[in-house]
């Protein structure tokens, strides 16, 4: 019988549901803090984990496989201690499902106008002039078109506005135009919202910066889902004073939790979530990496690796 390690702060769970799923496997969990138990570790060739604790790979002589808890890998590849010969995997759950609702959430709060009315509310005046906005033939753009971006693609378009889909490399699509990510700047003038879904990459870090937010407008939406370093938060917060985006809506940061002297608390255009927008849950991502569980437990490679070289 294989032997996985479950490092999680939410281990228990995910045990009960990954034994559940695969029992051909001796599955174990442990905090993040304090995995202990080093006789398990010793022969343990599975790991599940978000961010792998110092010291840990070299307790684990025997790994061969990591599994990400998110869809997020960027901090996994960054990380010297796994040997690059060991594959990681990741998993989509259903954050586009998530992600989706999150971002229409937002917008739809705006444009109808729901602050406002909620003032009036607490005023008790009826104002007839709180007419929620047209979104109709409005154009969204959705950085990063895969499991995740197609689904918000999705829901923008079930709420009128014309999509837009932004890839690294250009390709036909039955459903949306995609576009190569140079030629974002060109469409970010026409844009009512931009929402950042693509991974973490040498390519992607750093992309919504000054240069390309010269591009933008006072009725521009930027969402991040994505990850925090794909935004120059300085830049970022120059552009809102100047009036070149309507708002920020920011569920991801470079630093997490965010350091309570960020001015993005307090500033006015931004809105500031918990990493919120895609809830890693064991229902959900389970049937996303039970055919890597059932191959392990079988003594079989893993499949769909991520490609160390593109970073997803």
């Amino acid at each position: 019988m294989r032997s996985l390690a479950v490092v999680h702060h939410r281990h228990e769970e995910w045990v009960i549901a990954i034994r559940e799923a695969e029992p051909r496997l001796d599955v174990r969990g442990f905090p993040p803090r304090d995995p202990l138990d080093d006789a398990f570790l010793a022969r343990a060739e599975g790991l599940f984990v978000w961010k792998v604790p110092a010291g840990l790979v070299a307790r684990m002589p025997r790994l061969s496989w990591v599994q990400s808890a998110g869809a997020g890998v960027d901090h996994l590849l960054a990380d010297p201690s796994i040997p690059p010969e060991v594959p990681i995997t990741r998993a989509d759950g259903q954050f586009g499902l998530w992600m989706a609702r999150y971002t229409i959430g937002h917008l739809l709060a705006a444009t109808q106008r729901l602050d406002a009315c909620r003032e009036a509310q607490r005023e008790r005046r009826w104002d007839s002039r709180l007419l929620p906005e047209d979104l109709t033939g409005q154009v969204a753009l959705v950085l990063g078109f895969g499991r995740i971006g197609r689904p918000i693609g999705r829901a923008l378009r079930g709420i009128g506005l014309e999509v837009h889909g932004f890839v690294r490399t250009p390709r036909p699509d039955d459903e949306f135009p995609l576009h190569g990510v140079a030629e974002l700047g060109a469409w970010l003038g026409r844009a009512r919202v931009l929402v950042l879904c693509a991974p973490l990459t040498p390519g992607t870090q750093g992309l919504v910066n000054g240069a390309l937010l010269a591009s933008g407008h006072p009725r521009l939406v930027l969402v991040n889902v994505a990850r925090g370093a794909l935004v120059d938060t300085a830049d970022l917060l120059v552009a809102l004073d100047a009036g070149r985006l309507e708002r920020a809506v920011l569920d991801v940061f470079a630093e997490e939790p965010l350091p309570p002297g960020s001015p993005l608390w307090s500033h006015p255009k931004a809105v500031v979530t918990p990493h919120h927008s895609g809830p890693s849950t064991p229902r959900a991502m389970v049937p996303d990496i039970l055919p890597n569980l059932r191959r392990f437990a079988e003594g079989r490679p893993v499949v769909e690796a991520v490609d160390r070289s593109r970073g997803y």
